[in-house]
């Protein structure tokens, strides 16, 4: 779910230099080795228009591309089109010349229509995706995915076979990073052969990446990403084959990772801690993220509506003993709805979270207080709730903290955890059967709306249905682009503050990501906005 970030500075250039010593370094008989790696979950999806989940997300960036992509530090630079273009129309049109030698893996070309199609088929209620907030700026996005104006008022144009012209409904300061790390375009003949069957599986998937998914049937734990011989970049993709499985349990990534059996994986909690003190610890890259981890409350049930209620889960959790003893990552305890680092005071500089203060502190009293509230107004001493997570280490434990957290200082509330595989996490949240859940955002741009936005009805993946007329108001305030950045800046405090009282959603901790990375191989980089792209890695 995604996920919002970004800086840095390093040239086409450099990064052409960079690729070249690497060619020079390395045979292409050595780069025919599979490098193997790990992935935290299983694959949801492999279409790109309906992916909201990070795994998925982070999968689909290995075979696809889009308008732009980003550098292994993180910035923008061009891909389909030819270059990073200025928008015109007081920054609100962007007009794109496509590379003519970009092509599908079938042979097709990649065309300005395919980027119509796809995003026309993204704001499609048909399609229900989840993710339409990744082209909601663009203009009629949002009356279209209302249903109120047919999909082909999008403006979204091709104004040739290589020409695409995007039309937004205001300046949007972040875009580029939509544009290099959450939109892409989809064949339409491919897409339409296969219907809602598109990106189930390698086969009914079609890449336009550096590389191709292959052995993912839609279930298994298991894929690979194969060098796409149709990439218009192909010779700079030194890897020949990455093969990806999935691993829930940190001692097994950890161990596979000693015995060389996989060369890239990720650890957490007491893993990190040792890591960083053994034998380990010239292989281990600890990077702070643009994510927050969260809980998510079921507005539909009375109980879970009760603020009071909320407010007291929130005081009985000790997020700093969290980060500390229970993830050991480098994670970092949530001091608001916005990730520390994510945006300064345009005045001071100073972070936002600086300018918020804390907004969720630890106390026992103030939780047994409001605790006291919600008996009152539900009628009861005793309540039992059931705490929804993925099935993964790191949730788990979370969600053990969480359990014990709030049966040691709401006495009366019974918490039950259910753990089940992501997959079927988003299905429940989807259909609205769960209590309260625990849930990370990871945005691709470096704006505090996009977590805002997470106790918004405007938000595309609204699973807790929050609905406030005042947080509302705000949120619409920030998102029209007409405020001065000081102004805005203000409005986006003030949200902060509110929604902090009111608890539509409860952020727990920002997340750091610790990767163990073999020093065998090189190229291979985490960045503030996302997760390793594997163009980039070759074999030392």
């Amino acid at each position: 779910m995604k996920l919002n970030k970004w800086l840095f500075s390093t040239g086409i250039a450099t990064l052409a230099l960079v690729l070249a010593s690497c060619g020079t370094q390395s045979s292409s008989k050595k780069q025919d080795k599979t490098l193997s790696v790990t992935a935290t979950q299983a694959m949801a999806t492999a279409d790109p228009d309906k992916a909201d989940d990070v795994v998925s997300q982070e999968a689909i960036a290995q075979f696809m591309e889009g308008l732009y992509t980003t550098n292994t530090r993180g910035k923008v630079v061009p891909a389909i089109a030819t270059k990073v273009v200025k928008p015109t129309n007081g920054g609100k049109t962007y007009t794109f010349n496509l590379r003519h030698n970009a092509k599908w893996s079938n042979g097709a070309p990649v065309t300005a229509a395919d980027f119509v199609y796809s995003f026309q088929r993204q704001v499609d209620p048909k399609t229900k995706s989840q993710e339409v907030g990744h082209v909601a700026e663009i203009q009629n996005a949002t009356a279209i995915t209302k249903g109120k104006k047919a999909v082909s008022t999008l403006g979204v144009k091709a104004l040739g076979k290589y020409k695409l012209q995007i039309k937004l409904i205001q300046k949007v300061p972040y875009f580029n990073y939509r544009l290099a790390t959450e939109l892409y375009p989809l064949n339409q003949k491919f897409t339409e052969k296969y219907g809602n069957k598109y990106g189930t599986s390698a086969k009914t998937t079609l890449a336009n990446g550096p590389y191709v998914l292959k052995g993912w049937n839609g279930t298994n734990d298991t894929w690979s990403y194969s060098r796409n011989a149709k990439y218009y970049d192909k010779k700079a993709v030194r890897i020949k084959t990455v093969k990806v499985q999935t691993v829930k349990t940190n001692t097994t990534a950890q161990n596979m990772f000693e015995s060389n059996a996989v060369q890239v994986t990720q650890i957490t909690g007491t893993q990190v801690a040792d890591a960083k003190q053994g034998a380990l610890k010239k292989q281990l890259k600890i990077t702070k993220m643009n994510q927050l981890y969260f809980m998510l409350w079921n507005q539909k049930r009375a109980e879970l509506k009760n603020t009071a209620l909320r407010q007291a889960v929130s005081y009985a959790m000790n997020r700093q003993s969290l980060a500390k003893n229970v993830l050991k990552d480098g994670s970092v305890a949530a001091t608001s709805l916005v990730p520390t680092g994510n945006t300064k005071n345009p005045t001071t500089g100073k972070d936002f979270n600086a300018d918020t203060g804390n907004l969720y502190p630890y106390s026992p009293a103030k939780a047994k207080e409001y605790w006291q509230k919600a008996q009152a107004s539900l009628g009861t001493k005793h309540l039992t709730l059931q705490l929804l997570t993925n099935d993964n280490d790191i949730n788990k434990s979370v969600a053990e903290y969480i359990q014990a957290a709030i049966e040691k200082n709401l006495k009366g509330v019974t918490v039950n955890v259910k753990s089940v595989p992501l997959t079927n996490e988003i299905s429940t949240l989807n259909k609205g059967n769960f209590d309260f859940a625990t849930l990370g955002w990871s945005s691709d741009f470096q704006d505090p709306v996009d977590f805002l936005n997470k106790a918004s009805i405007t938000n595309s993946v609204d699973f807790g249905k929050f609905n406030d007329p005042q947080y509302e108001a705000l949120i619409k305030t920030i998102a029209a682009g007409t405020q001065s950045k000081t102004d805005r800046y203000q409005t986006m405090q003030a949200a902060a503050k509110m929604i902090a009282e009111k608890q539509g959603v409860t952020p727990l901790y920002q997340t750091s990501a610790a990767h163990l990375i073999s020093s065998k191989v090189g190229g291979v980089h985490v960045t503030l906005l996302r997760d390793v792209l594997y163009r980039y890695a070759y074999w030392k």
